[in-house]
């Protein structure tokens, strides 16, 4: 084969590579990737008969300062211990842009009153310069209830989060 050839074909296979590895299909498609990290605490507001649920929280994220944020979920019973959710939720940032995501997720009850869940965000967009965000971010949270009626459960819960946005 020659020389010529060779290197023509070599750099295809290079671009090739370059293009399926894991860390080209990592990157920004329209940003630069940045961690999301940080906590919040807040409160949430469940129906017992229905399911739905609110909540508002505040704290402090990595590339978005102070923030404030709410949720709209579904929460449903899965066993006598064990919950799903899903739904959306906003963050407003320092600067008062916000960042939309949608979210899925699953708990248990680790006594009569407390329950831990694990909560996975894909970010949707949002306003400012978070108009077209992307990435995904785990949240973990520590649920206490705080008052239960024959309606609705309240709880202040405990959030971290970890994961990245691009940007």
């Amino acid at each position: 084969m020659p020389l010529r050839r060779l290197i023509v074909l070599s750099g295809l296979v290079l671009l090739a590579v370059t293009a399926i590895s894991p860390a080209a299909a990592l990157g920004a498609a329209k940003g630069t990737d940045r961690p999301l990290k940080g906590t919040t605490t807040g409160s949430l507001t469940a129906s017992l008969a229905t399911g739905a649920a609110t909540s508002s929280f505040t704290g402090n994220l990595s590339h978005l300062g102070a923030i404030t944020g709410g949720d709209v979920a579904t929460l449903t019973a899965t066993g006598p211990a064990t919950f799903t959710y899903a739904g959306t939720d906003t963050l407003v940032a320092a600067n008062g842009g916000e960042l939309f995501s949608t979210f899925t997720g699953s708990g248990v009850f680790t006594s009569a009153t407390t329950a831990e869940s694990t909560q996975v965000n894909t970010i949707s967009g949002g306003t400012g310069r978070f108009a077209d965000a992307s990435g995904t971010f785990t949240i973990t949270i520590s649920s206490v209830i705080v008052s239960i009626s024959a309606t609705s459960e309240t709880t202040d819960n405990t959030d971290a989060f970890n994961g990245q946005i691009s940007y």
